[in-house]
């Protein structure tokens, strides 16, 4: 009898995980029913199934998808789901189709980025937006490239973030919903607004504005509210930025940003010459600040703080309170550097190639093969190294010949008026790309350890002869946009020479040559904030009104001059 009491026991637990299982799928289609509308009853009626942790792996990886996804929905810490994600991703990656295995690394990378691992949460962001594109799924796409602009915002590579950022709301254009419109456009008005192109900002976030009034998202309006406020504030329009500052806090006093919007409140009271309503501000954040890990709210208040005590001449204070600040936006900086999306976007093609080479592998399973594809790897290598250095000799032969090129034209006085100006500018680049790329080169090898100076010193010697920084030759440079540019240069430095200095002159050249802010930045061998700081210094000195281009405001003066 033994036997048949060991089938019968085996039928009935067959028979009960039959059951759990068919249970989790009412669960689960109920609260997918219920997730966009009603987050909060989705996540409470998850989290009442009892015992997932005894379902097999197939629905195992289900149920903690949509758990993570409700508690996602109520803004609810996922910092501690980085374990129990990832059942769910490695099930996915075998088993799955492309819309699970592409949702399951999208709310991976939620998970880890707020576990504050942005490397692996920029890879899964990648990966998802990969799998949306083939499926396709808008929603998808939409969502992780949002996701990957927010990286890239916190890594201040603020160009990538707005490419980004552009793509998430042309793909949801694609869908009938509009519901992230708002929340997309925020962010879009934001990054123009960060990159100095106010109009286009202003523009994105008043629609933006308009949107979210309509759906009467409170957390969303303030926010928008915060930024208009910040770019006012930059334009120096005082007055309309503490209105936009007010009006934030009016509809978001509680959240964790109220405390930064405080401080940035109590400058604009500061430059408005109302230093007891900004002490009053300051005062009111100050133990939450100090009890606070967050370094980038401390620098704020120290900064703040330490304008405030130099305009009250109390000089010991604000020198302490600068360098609180200092050191904090130091920390800042080294963290950010440290989990640099551009390197972990490197990495993601490398970690792509090695997956190719894991899945033949599997396909194979004979050590034989998998010798000869490590031997055809290395000579890949090899043969790359090898390619890359012929290049970089090919390169600076180019860059010697373009120079060549250029005295020859003097030389021969060749006009060049019969050149269209996107020709002309495409010669200044190329004559400036050799110099460009190894600009590029050094910022990134600038940044390394110490550990790597002899490889840097091997470096400029191969380029330049002698262990040198990287610097254009602005007198050539000066020369090439006299002859395409109608004698631009030579023109600038006799009308402007005493209201402009000569990085200034330099900055203007490139403008006519139609360089982005990027590549001046390269190329000056200065950031991208410098740039536009000297961009606005510049409209100041020669009168020009905010916003105005530089360059053509500059030609019409010399052609009035005339």
């Amino acid at each position: 009898m033994k036997p048949f009491k060991q089938v019968y026991l085996i039928i009935i637990v067959i028979g009960l995980l039959s059951c759990h299982s068919g249970q989790l799928d009412k669960v689960l289609q109920q609260a997918d029913s219920l997730m966009e509308n009603d987050p909060d009853s989705a996540l409470e009626l998850l989290s009442s199934f009892p015992h997932p942790e005894t379902l097999n792996q197939a629905d195992f990886a289900a149920y903690q998808l949509m758990y993570t996804k409700a508690k996602d929905k109520c803004y609810m810490d996922l910092s501690c789901d980085t374990t129990l994600i990832l059942k769910s991703l490695v099930y996915y990656k075998e088993q799955g189709n492309a819309s699970q295995k592409g949702w399951s690394n999208y709310y991976a990378g939620r998970v880890y980025e707020e576990a504050g691992k942005l490397f692996e949460s920029g890879l899964y962001f990648l990966k998802a937006a990969e799998y949306a594109g083939e499926i396709p799924d808008p929603l998808l796409g939409m969502m992780a490239n949002y996701y990957l602009g927010e990286l890239h915002d916190k890594q201040y590579a603020f160009d990538k973030s707005l490419e980004a950022y552009k793509t998430s709301y042309a793909i949801y254009g694609q869908t009938s919903g509009e519901k992230y419109t708002g929340t997309l456009l925020h962010a879009i008005g934001s990054e123009f607004g960060i990159n100095g192109n106010r109009d286009s900002a202003y523009f994105y976030l008043e629609k933006a504005l308009e949107l979210t009034r309509e759906r009467n998202d409170s957390l969303e309006i303030a926010a928008i509210y915060n930024d208009i406020g910040l770019y006012l504030r930059e334009d120096s329009q005082y007055l309309k930025a503490k209105y936009y500052f007010q009006q934030s806090l009016s509809f978001d006093n509680d959240s964790s940003w109220m405390i930064t919007r405080k401080i940035t409140l109590a400058e604009i009271h500061g430059y408005l010459n109302e230093p007891d309503s900004a002490l009053f501000l300051l005062d009111d954040v100050k133990s939450i600040v100090e009890a606070s890990d967050d370094i980038e709210m401390q620098a704020i208040y120290y900064s703040a703080l330490a304008e405030m005590e130099t305009a009250s001449k109390n000089y010991k204070a604000a020198f302490l309170n600068q360098k609180l600040y200092i050191s904090c936006v130091d920390s800042v900086y080294r963290l950010q550097r440290k989990n640099s999306l551009a390197e972990t976007e490197q990495i993601y093609n490398y970690i792509k190639y090695q997956e190719e080479n894991e899945k033949l592998y599997m396909i194979q399973h004979n050590a034989i093969v998998i010798s000869l594809v490590i031997l055809v790897v290395l000579i890949i290598s090899m043969i790359f190294i090898v390619l890359k250095k012929r290049k970089k000799k090919q390169d600076l032969s180019n860059a010697e010949e373009t120079v060549d090129t250029l005295r020859k034209m003097e030389k021969e006085n060749l006009a060049s008026s019969g050149c269209s100006d996107g020709e002309k500018d495409k010669m200044v680049k190329k004559a400036l790309l050799m110099q460009l790329n190894i600009t590029k080169v050094l910022s990134q090898l600038n940044e390394k350890s110490d550990k790597d100076q002899d490889f840097l010193e091997k470096f400029n010697r191969l380029f330049y002869g002698e262990q040198r920084a990287n610097n254009v030759n602005w007198e050539d440079f000066y020369m090439l946009i006299n002859l395409l540019y109608d004698g631009f240069a030579e023109k600038l430095q006799l009308t402007y020479a005493n209201i402009l200095n000569e990085k200034e002159i330099q900055l203007c050249c490139l403008l006519k040559a139609n360089m982005e802010t990027t590549e001046i930045a390269c190329i000056m061998g200065q950031s991208i904030n410098t740039v536009r700081t000297r961009k606005t210094q510049i409209r100041k000195n020669i009168k020009a009104p905010d916003a105005t281009d530089i360059v053509a405001f500059i030609e019409e003066k010399l052609r009035n001059k005339r």
